[in-house]
Parts: C-alpha cells; sequence; structure tokens
C-alpha cells in the first residue's frame, strides 16, 4: 500500500504525503527557504482573503523544485536554496520585525500561512 495522502480541497486540489507534514498545521517538518545573501531570505507581501492590509511573509516551501519555479516566475530573484527546520524558519521570521507570518507556496499557489505575530 502507497502512502497516506490528505486530501486539501482548501488549496484547489493540492495533496501532501502525510509523513511531509509535522505538528505545524499545513507546514512540513523541514522546509526550504531562498537565501538571497547573508541573514537575507526571500518573502512575500500578500492580502488574505477577508483582510484589508496586506502583510509580509517569509516565502517557505515544501521542496527544492517548489522554490526554484517560485524564482522562476519573479524577475531578478536569485538565491541559494537552503533547507530549515519548521522552527528554524519561524526563528528567522521573528527576529525580521517587518515580517508578520510564514507562507507555504505549492505550486506557486499560497496554501498555508502560519503567523508569529
Amino acid at each position: 500500500m502507497g502512502p497516506n495522502v490528505l486530501d486539501r480541497p482548501s488549496t484547489g486540489g493540492i495533496t501532501f504525503e502525510e509523513e511531509m507534514l509535522g505538528g505545524f498545521g499545513g507546514f512540513p517538518d523541514s522546509i526550504f527557504l531562498i537565501n538571497v545573501g547573508g541573514d537575507k531570505y526571500a518573502c512575500n507581501n500578500v492580502t488574505p482573503l477577508g483582510e484589508e492590509k496586506p502583510i509580509n511573509g517569509l516565502a517557505c516551501f515544501p521542496d527544492p523544485d517548489e522554490a526554484t519555479s517560485y524564482m522562476g516566475l519573479l524577475a531578478g530573484l536569485s538565491g541559494e536554496i537552503v533547507q530549515k527546520s519548521f522552527e528554524e524558519a519561524r526563528e528567522i521570521a521573528l527576529s525580521k520585525p517587518i515580517l508578520n507570518c510564514l507562507v507555504l507556496f505549492v505550486a506557486t499557489r499560497i496554501v498555508e500561512i502560519h503567523w508569529v505575530r
């Protein structure tokens, strides 16, 4: 029998394998970030549904291919794809006062937000 798959209808048909998910909502235990130099990482400014003000989030990806796809969509964005634990990524976001959350991208779409403030 194959891996268990958790359907996520709210994400437009995207599925995660059960072993990818940790204890952090829809975020995997291990995620990938785009390091753009030093202690700087790719971020995204988004306006969640139902909100009036945009938020700033640390761009997170479940695998390196997703990070590569994201870089391909944004002209001028380049950097090193680095693997971090969810907790490490959360600490990075907390250390940047401008960031409100972690934003998980799958297929270049936001599928999960984890608020840090």
